[in-house]
């Protein structure tokens, strides 16, 4: 499968059309709310130019959110990103992140009536992948894995 990398900013993302699947990573922690609005908004507006109906969010490399960023992901980025296409979103939360688990879980409680999507948590991607692929195409998965592990060898400096 061929998926399309990305860097926005402080993002790293994978847009595979086949399976409109959409992976997202912080590569580096945001140097500032700025950075941090100019990365999603980059998220947000190909999630709104393209057809994404499977989410991955990876909150490994994202450190603790400020309640600036909160509230701007609450009023600003969430409803962009909301769209009638998206049936299923995983997040992946790192297991020693207790306070960006219960972040998340608050920020989708106040916007839960903008999606009509499943939402569910798991530590590792293997596994949110299965579930988002519904266990149907495990070549596909593997190979999606594959592109995502080989982009860290080629990642760009900062």
């Amino acid at each position: 499968m061929v998926s399309i990398l990305l860097y926005f900013h402080d993002i790293r993302v994978q847009y595979a059309p086949p399976v409109a699947l959409l992976r997202l990573q912080f590569r580096r922690p945001p140097a500032n709310l700025a950075s941090f609005q100019r990365s999603l908004g980059a998220v947000a507006q190909l999630v709104e130019q393209h057809t994404v109906a499977e989410s991955l969010i990876d909150l490994h490399g994202l450190p603790d959110l400020t309640i600036g960023q909160q509230l701007w992901l609450l009023a600003q980025w969430l409803p962009r990103v909301a769209v009638a296409a998206v049936q299923h979103v995983a997040f992946i939360i790192p297991e020693n992140s207790l306070y960006n688990q219960m972040t998340v879980e608050a920020l989708h409680r106040a916007t839960r009536h903008l999606f009509h999507c499943e939402v569910q948590f798991f530590h590792h991607s293997a596994a949110a992948l299965d579930w988002l692929l519904s266990f149907q195409n495990p070549a596909a998965q593997a190979a999606l894995e594959q592109e995502w592990a080989s982009a860290d060898v080629l990642l760009p400096a900062g």
